[in-house]
């Protein structure tokens, strides 16, 4: 390029090219185009730029070369079969940064501020393919890709929205931040498959929102933290969460009016797996009244949620509620079945929940509750009321008391605070902090072998950290952690 305004269209002399006049070159031409802009501003004023077939436009890097629509129009529009290539610039636009009509875009290097414009595609007439590598785009990236998807790399993003057909989504290593007026964190709706590692959402009201039913969603490797409203959907299908922390969520003033949970909403439809997983330092919103029990994670009527080898430590509700229940988990069958299993887990109160605690861990309200605990160390209280009960309950501790309902012949209950002898939560390896027992702890080797010696689904013989059970032979402990258990993993990173 050898000029950096837009004037009237003419030809692409060698001295004397806009923006606009090497696409319109480009289009004469067979094969890909390469369109390289130097240092400096572009600055578009005679509306939205059309890309047809085959280009690429190169700039010198995100902070050197800018790309700015200075009217009340898309910047870029990628028509039906194109696919543009934009690496090494920054994008900024009154509405749309970048509109893909049924086509491709890599985006590669590329900065679109809090303000420049949103990302779009659509995939009518054929499918439409976003791709976005080491990039930072501060408005939303939306898609209604048909049967196309969506594929994000080490970036960090403001928000990703996949809807509608059957298009599928994969982020890695990707940061997904809010700031305000983002609503949505992710939101997939297609009947395709959503895979989400080594990534982080923060900041967000609705992190992650499914909807529509197909294909699985799968995370694993991934933190949520700081966001101000919980996990939600009314997908028909599968969520399987794998490695993750949820830290540090607390409702806003919106979500506290309504009594949403910190972390997780599960409702009727989405069958929830969680394993391996760090709940920490979140506070919900709620109450006492219906469906209004559990600060951080909530099972309502027709919700199905099943966690195994997890850690809930110090969750609680924000102060302004009162009478509130259920402190880290409530599950509320108003008369249909709920579904919540519970397999190696070590719930612990915490410093900041109240002494006076109505159930410090667990409320459970229905008859019709589906509630099973397994080799789990529960160290604080719970609560049943309109005919609930414990339905399972095998290879737990309880510390203190029996509040928590479990049979005395299967079960240790009432067992003293000081004869626990779990150390501090703290990294003993993994993705996550965990509770480590000590050797005195009678937590070491307390495991019904029942639910620690099955390979693969909830059942796993993998601890927090991903170390083996049972340690050395002996039987498995009770518990998030394994004691004296070695590493299923060759790599000290956790690689597979």
């Amino acid at each position: 390029m050898t000029r950096g305004d837009d004037p009237t269209p003419g030809a692409c002399a060698s001295t004397d090219c806009s923006l606009r006049e090497a696409l319109d070159a480009a289009v004469a031409t067979p094969g890909g185009d390469t369109i390289v802009l130097g240092s400096g501003q572009y600055t578009v004023t005679r509306g939205t730029l059309p890309v047809y077939g085959e280009v690429t436009i190169e700039g010198e890097g995100m902070a050197q070369t800018r790309i700015v629509g200075t009217g009340n129009f898309d910047l870029i529009e990628v028509t039906p079969l194109g696919a543009l290539t934009l690496d090494g610039l920054a994008l900024s636009s009154q509405r749309q940064a970048l509109k893909v009509s049924s086509g491709t875009a890599l985006l590669r290097f590329v900065r679109v501020p809090a303000g420049g414009g949103t990302i779009s595609a659509i995939g009518t007439s054929a499918p439409a393919e976003l791709r976005v590598e080491h990039a930072v785009l501060g408005d939303a990236l939306g898609c209604e890709c048909g049967a196309g998807s969506v594929r994000i790399a080490d970036s960090t993003l403001n928000s990703v929205l996949v809807y509608n057909g059957s298009a599928d989504l994969v982020l890695d290593r990707v940061e997904v931040i809010g700031p305000t007026p983002a609503l949505y964190g992710v939101a997939f709706t297609t009947s395709g498959t959503a895979t989400i590692r080594n990534s982080t959402i923060r900041g967000h009201a609705a992190p992650l929102v499914l909807g529509g039913s197909g294909g699985d969603v799968r995370i694993r490797h991934t933190r949520f933290v700081g966001n101000t409203g919980p996990l939600h959907g009314s997908r028909d299908g599968m969520a399987w969460l794998e490695d993750v922390e949820f830290r540090d969520n607390i409702v806003d003033d919106a979500r506290l009016a309504n009594g949403a949970p910190a972390v997780l909403l599960a409702q009727d439809e989405t069958a929830w797996r969680i394993a391996r997983a760090l709940f920490i330092g979140n506070r919900g919103g709620g109450g006492s009244g219906p469906g209004l029990i559990g600060s951080t994670v909530r099972v309502t009527a027709g919700g199905n949620l099943v966690m195994s080898d997890t850690t809930f430590y110090d969750n609680t509700f924000r102060p302004e509620v009162a009478n509130a229940a259920g402190h880290a988990i409530g599950v509320d069958t108003a008369g249909d079945t709920a579904v919540f299993w519970l397999f190696h887990a070590t719930l612990r109160a915490g410093p900041f929940v109240p002494d006076n605690a109505v159930a410090s861990l667990l409320a459970v309200r229905g008859a019709a509750a589906n509630l099973r605990i397994y080799n789990s160390i529960l160290d604080g209280t719970c609560a049943f009321a309109s005919g609930a009960g414990m339905t399972q309950a095998e290879g737990n501790l309880e510390v203190p008391g029996n509040t928590c309902r479990l049979p005395a012949a299967t079960n240790d209950i009432d067992v003293p605070p000081m004869d626990l002898f779990l150390g501090p939560l703290a990294d003993n390896g993994g993705f996550t902090r965990t509770f480590l027992p000590t050797r005195y702890s009678p937590a070491v080797d307390r495991g019904v072998a029942t639910w620690c010696n099955i390979a693969g689904g909830v059942f796993s013989r993998l601890d927090q950290r991903r170390y083996l059970r049972p340690a050395a032979g002996i039987a498995c402990d009770s518990g998030a952690a394994e004691t004296a258990a070695v590493s299923d993993t060759l790599f000290a990173d956790d690689m597979d």
